[in-house]
């Protein structure tokens, strides 16, 4: 099972729902959260960035002038330390009024990386998530 921790905001480049670590870089880049809080976010995010792979695609495309990527991150549900940083991220951006929900699918769409953690795909056409 994979999942992906969403808002009901739509991210201008994929036209698909915002994920939780755009909120958590945006909280971070906000000024606006008490020192101790912040420390915690970013040493969750920093957990992420520091233990799971950057995938090298995020589109089907091989074109490298092609910029606009549409492929969406997907976390497998066996990456069990990654689900409880995500969780824990999850916790801080609701105590500041971001509804975050989780998204889960055997179908993300046409895979384009992928590995132990983790599935980058673009949504099927017409398909949501």
């Amino acid at each position: 099972m994979l999942l992906r921790f969403v808002t009901p905001d739509r991210d201008e480049r994929t036209g698909q729902r915002t994920g939780l670590m755009t909120v958590a870089y945006r909280l971070l880049r906000s000024g606006n959260l008490p020192h101790a809080e912040e420390e915690r976010l970013r040493s969750h995010t920093q957990w992420l960035e520091t233990n799971l792979p950057v995938p090298a695609r995020f589109a089907r495309k091989r074109n490298v002038s092609h910029k606009q990527t549409h492929g969406i991150s997907w976390l497998r549900s066996s990456a069990t330390d990654a689900v409880r940083y995500l969780h824990a991220i999850a916790d801080i951006a609701r105590q500041h009024d971001h509804l975050i929900e989780i998204v889960q699918t055997e179908r993300p769409g046409y895979i384009v990386h992928e590995d132990q953690w983790q599935v980058v795909a673009e949504p099927f056409h017409g398909e949501e998530r």
